[in-house]
């Protein structure tokens, strides 16, 4: 009679030659703890046998996949390591028949699993990418990435550079040379700026020295200023202002009646602001009295990028090019998604363009893992391309988005290049 769940066999109750039978079980336990067994799974899902499950106490699992796959293994209580070294990107999900809770395995992780027949649970997962924390759920990790936990695992904050907790800084930091005379009273005067100390995406332009311009894809900033009066005008008044208006959070600072001194310093420092492309601030002061404002180190005006457009929404786009023209039903591209992605309805913002122009029209099928998403058809004469997708898709880690060429090939459709347009899920 067998051990009821690695069937080692029992000693018989007066059994002759003990030590064989025994001698065998020891060997039995031995390989279960111990011996490890190389396995290709063929781009195909597996079965394990009861002997390659209980003899065997790590199964490595190699090949080439091109999608998920399942690892099954024999109904009874047991404790096996498994390791995912196939090549492709794509996990392996290892389970008992049935319905029950499985174990994910990604690509290079070794995972200790225990069972009960039905369900199967991970011991550590593939934790060691970040070193020792059994709940991450992040692969390829880098110094100075950011975790955050959902409740219920912990995961990248953000993706590639957005999730480093040092970002590149951007902004701008204009100043004087030499004094500036204010001898118009009674209006507002914006200070023009004779430098940039420094200046990371053009904000300052010395065609219009008094603005710092907001370029595309920028969402929110802070402005800093500081001023000294060479020369104090009376009842002056010193603040932020966007497109030549005051705003909420510019920073005002008014004094009025000063005296016994001259040589007045004001710093200010806006609230955090919305922008959009194209705004412009300035530091504008407005007097009583005509004055005279320091320039060298006195004087100076600083911006700085707090949010950005991409920070929200990183791009992830996917592109693809064929020489020449496509076979029928030809994969023209076939790409592993690496990170968590989102095409919008219509692949809104995608291109495509071809060489040869069509003769007729011509659908490329969009596939995720096989299964229809989306279109790619030029029209006939047409040389670029239209989308065609009814919802919005999010691309999980280790799918494969393919492009498929039509049924029937086009007579001169030729040399197509594309780009779909995605962007990251944070």
């Amino acid at each position: 009679m067998p051990s009821p769940n690695l069937a080692v066999t029992h000693v018989a109750a007066a059994q002759n030659q003990k030590e064989v039978t025994i001698n065998d079980a020891v060997d039995a336990l031995d390989n279960a703890m111990n011996r490890a067994l190389s396995l290709a799974m063929a781009d195909a899902n597996l079965t394990l046998t009861g002997t390659q499950a209980n003899r065997n106490g790590l199964i490595i699992l190699t090949g080439t996949l091109t999608a998920s796959r399942t690892l099954t293994l024999p109904a009874n209580h047991r404790r096996l390591a498994i390791r995912n070294a196939t090549n492709g990107g794509q996990e392996v999900r290892a389970r008992f028949a049935g319905s029950g809770a499985e174990v994910v395995i990604v690509p290079g992780a070794t995972v200790l699993v225990q069972g009960n027949g039905g369900d199967l649970y991970g011991v550590g997962g593939g934790a060691g990418a970040l070193g020792d924390l059994t709940d991450v759920s992040i692969a390829g990790a880098a110094n100075g990435d950011v975790l955050q936990f959902d409740g219920a695992a912990w995961g990248a904050t953000g993706v590639g550079i957005f999730n480093r907790a040092l970002l590149p800084f951007r902004g701008a930091l204009l100043r004087r040379s030499t004094n500036f005379s204010v001898a118009t009273t009674g209006v507002y005067v914006a200070v023009p700026w004779q430098s940039a100390e420094y200046d990371s995406d053009a904000f300052w332009d010395a065609g219009q020295p008094s603005r710092l311009t907001i370029p595309a894809g920028v969402t929110k900033v802070r402005i800093v200023g500081n001023i000294e009066w060479q020369t104090s005008p009376t009842s002056q008044l010193v603040e932020v202002r966007k497109n030549g208006n005051s705003v909420l959070g510019g920073g005002s600072f008014i004094v009025r009646g000063d005296s016994g001194y001259s040589n007045q310093m004001r710093n200010l420092s806006s609230a955090v602001l919305p922008v959009s492309a194209g705004d412009w601030f300035e530091l504008a002061v407005y007097v009583g009295t005509a004055g005279e404002l320091r320039g060298l180190e006195r004087t100076w005006l600083a911006i700085e990028v707090v949010e950005t457009a991409d920070a929200a929404d990183p791009p992830a786009d996917i592109s693809g090019y064929k020489a020449g023209q496509p076979a029928a039903d030809e994969v023209i591209a076939r790409v592993p998604v690496a990170r968590r992605t989102r095409l919008k309805i219509d692949l809104a913002g995608s291109h495509a363009s071809a060489e040869s122009a069509a003769t007729a029209s011509a659908d490329f099928d969009i596939r995720v893992d096989g299964v229809s998403s989306a279109t790619m058809r030029f029209a006939a004469a047409a040389t670029s391309a239209t989308f065609i997708a009814a919802s919005e898709t999010v691309l999980e880690p280790g799918q494969v988005l393919s492009v498929v060429a039509p049924s029937t090939p086009d007579a001169t459709l030729a040399g197509i290049g594309f780009t779909l347009a995605g962007t990251l899920v944070l």
